[in-house]
């Protein structure tokens, strides 16, 4: 029966001591306690192993309360204070229940019998919103491993992927203990990161992991949130601008991605450019409050074109808002960028604009550019996140 290590020389990075100061450590002897919000989050969630056997253990005693079979598949609740688990006849039940998988196999789980899907390390349950959230704890590589393929394609230059395996990695470690009222770390979703399980797992990224093993990004002797974006039109946001509730850090100021010759590094990317109709009748259910709108103005933008103020102009009231509300308040599948232009049409209003995501951190397709050109991963990062240092805060 594994148990959680949070590391002593983690809880330190977060306090302020240098990476530098940390004991020698592998990605492996870390494990991640990730919430799977979108992987097996109901009222009733079915268990099961690919393999060997599945067993139940009570984690306050270490005691296997029972063991089940390959092929069978478990269901649990939640009754009388207590996690039940049956399958058939046989049944488990414990205040505390973690099912892992015994021999070579890998514990499954959904929120129907139908759609298992597997995950390596072992599972736990806690009681959230009147529903099951599973708790899947699993090794830091392991957890990177089945996380960049879904982050970013593993087809990308391995230089591009070794750039995001360290964004990842400080990323995950600047975050542990983020959902901790509720016994995990991260989601396996935004606005923590995408986590599939084994499923997710690719040849490509398992190398640009293993690559990079116990590569992090400090700054200020703290492990950098190194956050990031699928492509940022040519210019990186400052994370103030990008994200409601920050503040500026450094790393994180916005910097030019263009090659010698002004192009922009992310210009490959399939999504580059976009525009979308808005209509009055819209903007007008989007913002009741400006009642019948007027004008949609651009009021300030940043240095590198991200759009930080936006007027709303209505015959009731008008509305100024950050870049990052106007577009969470119309959608940021439409509004995907915050580097755009507005023009007034028949209508409604023409909204073009270029990149994808909040845009700030490393641009991951201009992290292709970059490495389709001949950078580093090292490069990469220093162009992304100035002012960050590349430590092998592992000790390794």
């Amino acid at each position: 029966m594994r148990v959680l290590v949070i590391a002593l020389w983690v809880g330190l990075l977060l306090m302020g001591l240098d990476a530098r100061d940390a004991p020698t450590r592998r990605d492996s002897d870390y494990l991640i306690r990730v919430g799977l919000e979108q992987g097996a989050f109901a009222s009733v969630v079915y268990v099961g192993v690919s393999a060997g056997s599945l067993r139940w253990v009570d984690p306050r005693t270490g005691q296997t309360l029972g063991v089940g079979a390959a092929g069978q598949v478990w269901e649990l609740r939640r009754a009388n204070g207590r996690f039940v688990a049956r399958c058939g006849q046989v049944q488990v039940a414990a205040e505390r229940l973690v099912a892992e998988p015994a021999g070579t196999g890998f514990v499954q789980v959904g929120a129907s019998s139908n759609a298992l899907r597997p995950y390596r390390g072992h599972l736990e349950w806690v009681e959230r919103d009147g529903k099951l959230l599973t708790v899947n704890w699993v090794r830091l590589d392991d957890y990177l491993k089945a996380t960049l393929p879904r982050e970013m394609p593993p087809n990308f230059h391995i230089e591009a992927l070794k750039a995001q395996a360290v964004a990842a990695r400080s990323f995950t470690m600047r975050r542990l203990n983020r959902y901790r009222q509720w016994g995990y770390d991260l989601c396996d979703h935004a606005p923590c990161q995408v986590y599939g399980g084994v499923d997710a797992e690719h040849p490509s990224t398992n190398r640009a992991v293993e690559a990079t093993a116990g590569e992090v990004l400090i700054h200020g002797g703290r492990i950098l949130e190194a956050v990031y974006t699928g492509n940022c039109g040519g210019h990186t946001a400052p994370i103030e601008v990008a994200m409601t509730g920050t503040t500026p850090q450094p790393p994180l100021r916005g910097v030019p991605d263009t090659d010698a010759d002004g192009k922009p590094f992310c210009s490959l990317a399939p999504n580059f450019a976009w525009e979308q109709t808005l209509t009055r009748e819209e903007l007008e259910r989007r913002f009741p409050q400006a009642g019948r709108i007027r004008e949609i103005a651009i009021a300030q933008r940043t240095v590198g074109g991200h759009v930080q103020q936006v007027r709303l102009r209505g015959d009731r009231a008008t509305l100024t808002l950050t870049g990052a509300e106007f577009r969470t308040a119309i959608g940021v599948g439409r509004v995907r960028s915050l580097m755009f232009e507005v023009q007034p049409q028949r209508g409604g209003w023409r909204i073009a604009g270029r990149g994808s995501g909040h845009g700030a951190g490393m641009c991951q397709w201009g992290a292709q550019g970059r490495a389709l050109a001949g950078q580093t991963y090292r490069q990469i990062l220093e162009a992304y996140y100035p002012d960050a240092t590349l430590v092998g805060a592992f000790g390794q």
